[in-house]
This record gives C-alpha cells, structure tokens and sequence, in this order.
C-alpha cells in the first residue's frame, strides 16, 4: 500500500510547489502499481476529492509552513 501523504511530503521535498510536482504525480498515478486505488481511498479517508485532493494537501501544507514562518518572525526572530 503506498502511504499518499508520505509520498506528497516527498514531492513536496523534491519539486517545491512546482508544476513538476504536479506532473510527478499524475505519472505516479498511470504508472505506479496500486497508487490510483490507494489514492482514491486516501481521499475517502481524508474528505478530498479525487481530482484535486493532492493539491488541497499540498496546499494545507505550504500554507502551515508559512504560518510557522510568520509566527516566527511575529515574536522577534527575523531571519
């Protein structure tokens, strides 16, 4: 079973928030054994849609970052 979240931090971690990311993906999604079917469950588990479930997260992500990055500077520690 492949861990949808896991794999999305990876891409993250790789592509940044780039259009790669997004062709990685949907490759990963013709072409990886089992990834379709384990992504459409992820969704159902997670309340995503499928057709753009994995942007959501990646966006829920990029948008924790940045509020981390914004408190952190808030109370005085700027870069």
């Amino acid at each position: 079973m492949n861990d949808i979240s896991e794999i999305l931090r990876e891409l993250l971690d790789r592509y940044s928030n780039t259009a790669e990311l997004d062709e990685e993906f949907e490759r990963m999604r013709r072409e990886v054994e089992d990834f379709e079917s384990d992504y459409v469950s992820w969704c159902d588990d997670n309340g995503y849609n499928v057709k753009d479930g994995y942007r959501d997260f990646i966006n829920e992500i990029v948008e924790s970052q940045d509020s981390y990055w914004d408190n952190y500077q808030e109370f005085g520690n700027n870069i």
